[in-house]
Parts: structure tokens; C-alpha cells; sequence
């Protein structure tokens, strides 16, 4: 800026000849008008004249400064503050809320503030509120908190108006009901406008009421005349310990039991029902009954499915060196009404005898020691091989039994472990693993965590660290695994009788469109004579039968295809938040020269039938379809396929309802902090406002104008300089009228 100068709006002799000249005219005017007035009053009204004439020749002058400096104009920055019901939970010291938290945060960088007005700050829940001045009083919304869409929104805002935004700072404790793929989109965004979204994470944890209940499976498949037992657990959260009451209702809503179990605190224990055998199939709950203090009520019931097996199963067993394990778990396959079973046992070198379920007489000799075509292969649901395996299976057979497992859904089970003697060309892709050395040892079978997790253990069987597996004969004949193969599950390991290590037992693996599990020893038709403690007076029960039953109806869920059905049905989940459109994969090992339409039906809360769009074929050609649904009602639900011979597979399917703020208060600093980075921002804690702030608005130096570009600034462009001049003529005319000479 340089000093004071001129720039007249006249030429300088004009504009002080012309000011001499209307100075003296309209002095003596003023003058002459005046005579009948006293000396004094002519003199007050004509000095009052000459001073707005002396401020009009001012004015004419055009007193200013050249200024060759460009404006600077104060940047503007924003603050979102959340609103939501969670931010009445306690600050991280809980001496107070985290809603008088944020109000306090935001009044000390509005009030540091250079320029308030330059400051947009709002408040928000699930969208962007309106003008907010800090009010720790301010009620709270509980329509969830969205800070996406309120920081979109404000962006959008910023953009429009064509302010250069210095920053936008959120102050918050995290939580989000609408998801990280929103955020990420505010992060885009941001970043675009070269905005950076600095965070200050108010609260902390918060202990959740909660008594919550869940079942181990979601649909059990139950042979006839065998019951079911319903694992039920019980997590308690942030209560004391409790005596929690559970009921299990039938489909038609009627209780079929209950019972009671003493929750500790912070703790989980399991319990479970038993259902008769013949109970009727469908959607059954289990309902917690209300506790004085429980926060969340959407937890306190778990749906289960039974569905009765109806189709018979059909398994073909392959024996080449007969022992007392191939003659009891065949005879318990035959006992069970719905398995159809074919053994075929190599009694001599080259001479195979069969045993069917149909077939009157006990034994006879065969020459057909394997199923000759993919045809007569799948006519079967499982085929269980025992030990040598070698004067069954040829290169040819091997890739056959294959394209069982892997195209057509199929189950293959190895009962005795390693099936041969040598090793086979081939069937190494269709094992658990490579088999290692004969261990010499006895082994007593425990079950894995990874086996509790199937439902396997824990559920159907005992679980992990029961007595009874101490109790029950250990297996022989066990061999180590010099490697267990790529997603093979290992659901029992076995401990050497004595000490020493442990080796794989149970595995389990799919295949394709099938699975593959083995049993690594020998000795299971021992624990058909009962392992009962003597010492307690328990009587022993048949858990040969017991164990092999419950694998095979694990085993059936494991495929893609239930025992008996053409058609498989597969969901991308069981259970998804309302608004997820779901994919439902439909296949198809029926027969060749047909070719189904399959809908799909939906039944539960809505009900619709929606048909399934054809995508193409299988490796084997079989063809499969797609079809898309999106319940609108949060509940369970039951997904059946159904053609033209009627239903087929079914699976349940729960829709959450959507989330609410008070499921979890706890505060989540990493959903900011992820924020923060993504945008070039930092986090703040609610003491450094006055680091934040100086980010926020640092110091303007102005820039010089290029050469040349020099502005005038004129120095009587003020309202109050204006507003002198004209009440100097406002006052000369209001002294001639009260003097009576207008």
C-alpha cells in the first residue's frame, strides 16, 4: 500500500476555481437569506454551509491510496458434530457425556475463531441438521447415526457455494448403522475437493447388557425313528450372574420343553434339548424369557429347521480286507430305514461277493467289483471304502470315482484310513492328505475346536475335553500324515495311549461339488460294547452307532447335494441385514435327457415365488441356475427349491432387522482414524483445539499484484463519512425551517 494521495474526479484547476466560485456563491447566499436573523444564527447556519461545502470539494478530491496488494479472503473450514442417541453415553473418564464433550470441543474452536463467519457448523444423526450453535442441552436423535451422508451432503455444500475449504472436522464417537462402503465414498469425495477430514473420537468402551442365545445349527437333517439334540448356548455380557430360562416351541408355537441354566458373569455355557424321534419337520425357536436388565431384545431367540430325511440314502460299501469294523458299521447301515446299502467284499484273490439290503440271501459272488459307468456310479450318495482299496480301484475307476465326488455331488468316506496298501496313481486327489508311517501306538480320539465348530462335537456328539473320549477304547492301526491336504478339516486328533504326539483322527474335506472324509484307524466297533463310568453306575451306551450316525448326517449337509435329491440349493449366507439381495445357486445330478424348470419359493414373513434364470452348465454339462432374492421384512425364513416333481431341498434363511445406535455404544475411534488417513487429515484429541485450530486458519500474508495492476482504493467510500455529509445538510435545512425562513 503507498500513502495518502488524490485522483479528482475533475482537473485540479477546474475543481478549485469551480470550489472557489460555488463557495462564494453559495456563502453569500447563505449569508443574504439570513439578515433577518441575529449575527449569531447567520453565522451558525453559514459556518455549518461551508463545512459541507469544504466536505462536498473533500468528496470531489477522491482522497485514497494505490494498493498493489491482492485481497486476501479468510478461508473457510466446517464442523460436523454427532447427534446421535450413543453420544449421551459416558466421555472415556465418564465425568460427563460425550454429547457435553462435543458441545465443549466445538464452542472452544468457534469462539478461537478469526473468522466465525467463515465457519459452517452443523450437527447430524442420520442426516445432515440444520445451523448449530453449541448446546450441551441440545436433545439427541435416535434415528441412527450416518455420518456418510451428513459429510457428503456438507461437502456438496462447500463445493456449490465455491469456497476452498481448509479442512472439515467431525467430532464423534464412531459409530456408524450405515456401513464402511459409505464412508469410503465420503473419503472419495473429500479427497476430490482437497478437503482433508480431521476427527476428535470422543468416549470409550461401554460394558453391554446382554443376555444373548444362539443354537449350534440352523437346519438338522434327522433320519427316521432317531431324535435330535438341539445345542443351545448362552453368552452373558456386562450382567451378573444369572438363572436364564429357555423354552423351545415347535412350529406351531407350542412348547415342547425347557429348561434352566446358571449363567456366570461375562461367561458362555451351553446346554440343549432333545427332540423325540418323529417330531414333525420345520422352523423351530428357541426363546430366552425377559431379564430385568438385558439391552437387547432381538438376541434373546434362535430359529432352527428340522427337516426329516424322506429319501432313502444310498451307499455303496467296498471292502477288500473284511474286519469286525467293515461287519459292524454295515450291519448298522442296513438297520437304518432309510439307507440302501451295497457291500461288496473281496473274500479271496480275485473273488467279490455282495450283500445288498434287498437281497435274501446273506452272500453272493459277483464278478462286478465296481460300478462300470458315470450311470451306474451316481446312482449312489456315498461310498465308504475300508482297507484294500487296490483290488478295487483301477486308473479308470479312480477318475470315475472322481467325477463322482468332484461333477456329481457325491461323498466319499475312507473308514479304516489309508484304503491301500501301495500308493495308488491318482487317488492322492482324493484324500485328506499324504498318509505317513504306521505309528505302532494306540490312540484315543478328541475332538478339535474346528470340529465344535462344524456342529459336529458338542452338538450331535460330546464335545471337546468330555470324559467319555478318555473312556472309549482307543483306535488302532493309526498312521501319522506326513501332510494334510489344503482345506482339510481336522475334527478329532489322537492322543498316543501314554503320552507322546498327536495325529489327525477325523478329517474332512470338500471336493467340488462333493466331500471326502476319513477315519484314520481302526477299532471303532469296540465302542458298540459302551464306554458307561462303572464308578458312578452309568450304564454304556452303543456309540459305535452313535458316532457313526451322527458323521453321516453331518457328512449329508457337507455336499452340495442331500442324500437322495437331484437338485442343490446354496445361499451366499444364512443370515444378512434387510436390504441384502441374495444369490440362491441351484444344480442339478438329475437325469441327463430331462430338462427342469425349478422356481424358487420363499415362505415366512413374505411369501413369493421366484423363478430361477438358467446360467449355463457344470463341468459334467448338468445344467444350474440363479435366482435373486431380497426379503423386505426382517424374520426366518424357509428358501425351497420346486419343480414340476414337486419340492426339493430347502434351507432357512434369517433377515436381520436393520441396526440400531443402541446395539453398540462403545465408542469406535478406528472408523474415524481410518477417515482421517484416507483424506490427508489427522486425529485430534479434545485438548488440541488450539493445534487444530492454527491448521485450521493459518496466517494470510498478502500477495504482491503483478506490475501494473495497482488498484485504487478510494479513502471516503464509508458509510459513516457519507452519513456526515448528509446530516451537515440535514441540519442547516432544520435550522432555516425552525428559523422561518423556509
Amino acid at each position: 500500500m503507498n500513502g495518502l494521495s488524490f485522483q479528482p474526479m475533475l482537473p485540479w484547476p477546474f475543481l478549485v476555481v469551480g470550489g472557489i466560485a460555488l463557495a462564494a456563491g453559495f456563502g453569500y447566499a447563505a449569508w443574504r437569506g439570513g439578515m433577518v436573523l441575529d449575527q449569531k444564527s447567520r453565522l451558525g447556519l453559514l459556518l455549518i454551509r461551508c463545512v459541507a461545502l469544504i466536505g462536498a470539494f473533500a468528496l470531489l478530491s477522491n482522497p485514497g491510496r494505490w494498493s498493489s496488494e491482492q485481497d486476501v479472503v479468510p478461508p473457510g473450514w466446517g464442523i460436523l458434530v454427532d447427534a446421535s442417541a450413543s453420544m449421551a453415553a459416558p466421555k472415556a473418564d465418564g465425568s460427563g457425556s460425550r454429547r457435553e464433550e462435543a458441545a465443549g470441543v466445538a464452542s472452544a474452536l468457534l469462539d478461537a475463531s478469526r473468522d466465525r463467519e467463515r465457519v459452517e457448523a452443523r450437527r447430524f444423526s442420520a442426516a445432515l441438521e440444520g445451523e448449530w450453535t453449541p448446546d450441551p442441552d441440545e436433545p439427541l436423535s435416535d434415528s441412527g447415526s450416518r455420518l456418510d451422508l451428513a459429510g457428503a451432503t456438507l461437502l456438496d455444500r462447500s463445493g456449490d457455494e465455491g469456497g476452498i475449504w481448509t479442512g472439515l472436522v467431525v467430532l464423534g464417537d464412531g459409530r456408524q448403522t450405515g456401513g464402511e462402503a459409505g464412508l469410503d465414498s465420503l473419503a472419495a469425495k473429500a479427497r476430490s475437493l482437497g478437503v482433508p477430514v480431521h476427527v476428535v473420537p470422543l468416549g470409550g468402551p461401554v460394558a453391554k447388557r446382554d443376555l444373548a442365545v444362539s443354537v449350534s445349527r440352523r437346519q438338522f437333517l434327522v433320519p427316521p425313528n432317531r431324535g435330535v439334540r438341539v445345542g443351545v448356548r448362552l453368552a452373558s455380557s456386562g450382567l451378573p450372574p444369572v438363572k436364564a430360562r429357555l423354552r423351545l416351541l415347535d412350529p406351531e408355537g407350542a412348547e415342547k420343553g425347557r429348561f434352566e441354566a446358571e449363567v456366570p458373569a461375562g461367561e458362555t455355557v451351553a446346554g440343549g434339548f432333545d427332540l423325540a424321534p418323529g417330531s414333525p419337520g420345520g422352523s423351530y425357536r428357541v426363546v430366552l424369557d425377559g431379564w430385568e436388565g438385558d439391552e437387547r431384545s432381538e438376541n434373546d431367540e434362535a430359529a432352527f429347521t428340522i427337516r426329516p430325511l424322506e429319501k432313502r440314502t444310498r451307499i455303496l460299501l467296498l471292502e477288500g480286507a473284511p474286519y469286525w469294523d467293515t461287519k459292524f458299521l454295515a450291519q448298522l447301515l442296513r438297520e437304518q430305514g432309510l439307507m440302501e446299502v451295497e457291500a461288496i467284499y473281496r473274500i479271496q484273490q480275485d473273488r467279490f461277493y455282495r450283500v445288498s439290503t434287498s437281497d435274501t440271501q446273506a452272500l453272493s459272488e459277483t464278478v462286478e467289483a465296481f460300478p462300470a459307468s458315470d450311470a451306474e456310479m451316481v446312482r449312489y450318495d456315498l461310498v465308504v471304502i475300508g482297507k484294500g482299496a487296490d483290488a478295487f480301484l483301477t486308473p479308470e475307476r479312480i477318475e470315475r470315482l472322481g467325477r463322482f465326488v468332484r461333477d456329481r455331488g457325491g461323498a466319499l468316506l475312507y473308514s479304516r484310513g489309508k484304503p491301500s496298501a501301495s500308493d495308488l496313481a491318482g487317488l492322492a486327489a482324493l484324500q485328506p492328505g499324504r498318509w505317513g508311517e504306521p505309528a505302532n501306538a494306540e490312540y484315543t480320539l478328541l475332538p478339535t475346536a474346528e470340529g465344535e465348530e462344524t456342529g459336529l462335537f458338542g452338538d450331535g456328539l460330546p464335545g471337546k475335553g468330555n470324559a467319555l473320549w478318555s473312556r472309549l477304547p482307543p483306535l488302532l492301526d493309526v498312521r501319522t500324515l506326513a501332510e494334510v491336504a489344503p482345506f482339510t478339516r481336522v475334527l478329532a486328533v489322537g492322543e498316543r495311549v501314554g503320552g507322546g504326539s498327536r495325529v489327525p483322527l477325523l478329517m474332512a474335506r470338500r471336493h467340488g461339488r462333493g466331500m471326502i472324509a476319513a477315519v484314520n484307524g481302526d477299532g471303532l466297533w469296540r465302542w458298540g460294547f459302551g464306554a458307561g463310568d462303572e464308578k458312578k453306575g452309568e450304564a454304556g451306551e452303543d456309540w459305535h452307532r452313535e458316532f457313526w450316525m451322527q458323521v453321516l448326517q453331518w457328512a449329508a449337509t457337507y455336499s452340495e447335494f442331500l442324500p437322495g435329491e437331484d437338485f442343490s440349493l446354496q445361499l451366499d449366507a444364512s443370515s444378512v441385514p434387510l436390504g441384502t439381495t441374495l444369490r440362491a445357486r441351484i444344480g442339478y445330478r438329475g437325469e441327463a435327457s430331462t430338462r427342469p424348470t425349478p422356481d424358487l419359493v420363499v415362505t415366512g414373513p413374505e411369501e413369493a415365488v421366484i423363478p430361477a434364470a438358467e446360467t449355463g452348465t457344470a463341468e459334467d454339462g448338468s445344467p444350474r441356475w440363479v435366482a435373486m432374492l431380497s426379503p423386505k421384512t426382517p424374520g426366518i425364513y424357509a428358501i425351497t427349491v420346486r419343480d414340476a416333481s414337486g419340492p426339493g431341498p430347502s434351507v432357512p434363511l434369517t433377515i436381520l432387522p436393520p441396526p440400531r445406535e443402541s446395539d453398540e455404544l462403545s465408542a469406535d475411534p478406528a472408523t474415524l482414524e481410518k477417515l482421517a488417513t484416507a483424506t490427508g487429515g489427522r486425529v485430534w484429541k479434545p485438548t488440541e483445539t488450539k493445534d487444530l485450530l492454527a491448521l485450521l486458519e493459518p496466517e494470510q500474508v498478502p500477495e504482491a499484484k503483478p506490475p501494473g495492476e495497482a488498484e485504487w482504493v478510494p479513502a471516503w467510500n464509508r458509510a459513516w463519512i457519507l452519513a456526515i455529509f448528509a446530516l451537515l445538510l440535514g441540519c442547516e435545512w432544520a435550522g432555516r425551517r425552525r428559523l422561518g425562513l423556509i
